[in-house]
């Protein structure tokens, strides 16, 4: 059965808006902080499988309409779709933060501001120490995601004019891209497993470096490539708005319908950006649920096509660009409903000022008709000084002075000695599980320590021992729930036989000195039950590893002086720098190890964390007063190498 409206192009599809609105809000809601939202970010995906549908459709009925592909054409349409209202929003920032910006935020852009220009801030981002997930959030990290539908941009428009002469019928080339990503999907998933790649070529420093691996896969353009892929082999296979086109069966597509509606919501909801089950079924199942909706959406959008979500979906563009940076430099993203409204009141104006007065008029031809109508030296002054201004600030954070910025490695020099003698068995197998303090120790790992051990990284951002509660600070409008944790024993065990370490150094204490809150009531710090409910927690974890032939060494918690890095992103949560709370987690420990001594042993670290108050507060040792930077991973090594060797190999 034809639809209604039959016609050999495309047109307008509001229902592919109404998508988009879907998507962005979802976004804008995780960018936000809202717990309840905090797999949000799979709102990207659907603009991915959205683009790779709509670029491959128009790059098809352009190839019928005119049996050629004009390049130069297409990527001039997405220069001028794309790029002005990017510059304009560096600009903005870039002026923002040179006049009234930080020295930590200018750090911050002096890193970042390049990999922006160039559409490159995904791998910008996989060659810091700072995640995407990290809790350090930059000025411009949305723009990872543009840098890969650009790279996209680029390269697949020459993919295509190959596909298109060489590869058979439509439904051939369809399938063939629908083979494409889902050998992408498969081969995410193997990289998963294997925690590849733990090493990447730098093109730009011409070396190989250490890349973490969830935020390889989660930024890179080839992992993130399936998504545009299915969008593209969908484009080949789904065009209901051709005369010949006959629709399956009617009963199909609504169920479909139902259920990909019900694993965008399940993901958005309970979905976790640093989770082992985001790159194993979580990301492919949004992917494939996102062509479903495009496929409802082109045939019959319903809802959908309502205006309100359409005009937001017009805007989407725009309201990405902007609302990010707005967000953080109204700190409106730690799950503020007063700032969020506060940053959306800024954003939501001036998103609509970009669309109508910058995106729109552009894309309509307005720079061709004023070039036509001899305003040329006012169209090529305009764009020199927003393009040389966008440069300028560039030269400007790049020949500044950076302050601090842990997300750079810039200590090379920090180098680690010890006197344990060459051995056969050396070097030993280790992994590092527990919380962020414990990836912090992997990724600043001092030169040399990689004769000594092979490591493996089992830590889980955000999480200690528990999948449920969340923490009580005296710090107003802060906490953090743990019901994002479920599954931290298991990768905790999965580090351990990954690297066939038989040692498991377990690093925590950042989130174990706080009152609990768990089914409404409070749990206090140092009660009975709190004791116990941590206890516990190590138990399980220690049970995991000893699975899989690893045993437990507990590191012990070194008093923390925690500090405010703001606005990177950073608070001092104060219950952090209460000795007597980090000297009772350790007692526990001490407990942990006692009671189950043929699996765990607690481990001594340095001293000076607690005797020093010089080497406490010197952010080349912990940055943040918590976690270890290439001084203070050095200190840790140089403790508590001769106490790991001495534990018997299984």
């Amino acid at each position: 059965m034809r639809p209604p409206e039959s016609r050999q192009q495309m047109g307008y599809q509001p229902g592919l808006d109404g998508l988009r609105a879907v998507s962005v809000m979802a976004v804008l809601l995780y960018h936000a902080g809202f717990g309840w939202m905090r797999g949000g970010f799979f709102g990207v995906e659907v603009f991915f499988v959205v683009s790779g549908y709509l670029i491959t459709t128009l790059l098809i009925e352009e190839r019928d309409r005119e049996s050629a592909i004009s390049l130069r054409k297409f990527w001039v349409r997405r220069i001028h779709r794309l790029v002005p209202a990017l510059v304009a929003m560096l600009l903005a920032v870039g002026v923002w933060g040179a006049v009234c910006g930080s020295d930590y935020q200018q750090t911050q852009l002096r890193r970042d501001y390049p990999w922006a220009i160039f559409y490159s801030a995904n791998w910008g981002q996989i060659f810091s120490k700072v995640e995407y997930f990290a809790g350090t959030p930059t000025l411009l990290r949305h723009l990872w995601s543009l840098g890969v539908e650009e790279q996209w941009y680029i390269v697949w428009p020459l993919a295509f004019v190959v596909i298109a002469k060489f590869g058979g019928s439509a439904r051939r080339k369809g399938i063939g891209l629908v083979a494409a990503a889902v050998s992408v999907m498969v081969a995410t998933a193997i990289a998963m497993t294997f925690d590849w790649p733990s090493r990447f070529p730098n093109p730009w420093r011409w070396q190989m470096q250490q890349v973490d691996t969830h935020n390889f896969l989660y930024l890179s353009t080839f992992s993130r490539s399936s998504g545009l892929l299915l969008g593209a082999g969908l484009a080949f296979l789904w065009r209901p708005w051709r005369k010949e086109w006959s629709s399956p069966n009617s009963r199909v597509l609504p169920t479909a319908t139902l259920a990909a509606v019900g694993v965008l919501l399940a993901s958005f909801v309970w979905g976790h950006v640093a989770s082992d089950g985001t790159y194993y079924f979580v990301l492919p199942a949004v992917t494939v649920a996102s062509a479903v909706l495009i496929m409802r959406a082109t045939q019959r959008p319903g809802v959908l096509a309502n205006r309100y979500l359409v005009a937001i979906g017009q805007r989407s563009y725009g309201l990405y660009l902007w609302s990010w940076p707005i967000s953080r430099i109204c700190n409106a993203y730690t799950g503020s409903y007063a700032k969020f409204a506060l940053a959306a009141l800024v954003a939501v104006p001036v998103a609509e000022v970009s669309h109508r007065y910058i995106e729109t008029p552009i894309r309509r031809g307005a720079l061709r008709r004023r070039w036509v109508a001899g305003q040329r030296s006012v169209l090529l002054a305009s764009t020199a000084f927003g393009l040389a201004g966008t440069v300028m600030l560039g030269f400007v954070f790049a020949s500044a002075d950076p302050v601090f910025d842990f997300g750079k490695d810039t200590r090379t020099d920090v180098q680690f000695t010890s006197s344990v003698p060459a051995a056969p068995s050396l070097p030993r197998n280790l992994a590092i599980v527990g919380d962020s303090t414990a990836r912090a120790l992997v990724n600043n790992m001092p030169a040399g320590v990689e004769q000594i051990f092979t490591i493996s990284d089992g830590s889980v951002i955000g999480c200690s021992v528990y999948v449920d509660g969340e923490i009580i600070t005296a710090r107003e409008g802060h906490t953090r729930d743990f019901g994002t944790c479920s599954g931290w024993a298991t990768a905790w065990a999965y580090a351990a036989t990954r690297a066939d370490a038989d040692i498991a150094l377990v690093v925590l204490g950042a989130w174990d000195i706080f009152d609990q809150k768990l089914d409404g009531r409070v749990i206090k710090f140092a009660s009975q039950e709190f004791d116990q409910r941590f206890l516990d927690g190590v138990q399980q974890g220690i049970d995991a590893l000893d699975k899989v032939g690893a045993r437990a060494a507990l590191l012990e918690v070194p008093c923390m002086r925690p500090k405010d890095i703001d606005p990177a992103g950073v608070v001092a949560l104060p219950e952090r720098a209460m000795d007597d709370r980090v000297a009772h987690v350790n007692d526990l420990l001490r407990r942990a190890a006692a009671a189950d001594p043929t699996h765990a042993v607690f481990i001594s670290g340095p001293t000076e964390y607690c005797a020093d108050p010089v080497i406490a507060k010197d952010s080349t040792y912990r940055w943040d007063g918590v976690h270890a930077y290439k001084l203070g991973a050095n200190l840790t090594m140089m403790a508590i190498t001769n106490q790991l060797l001495a534990i018997p190999a299984r």
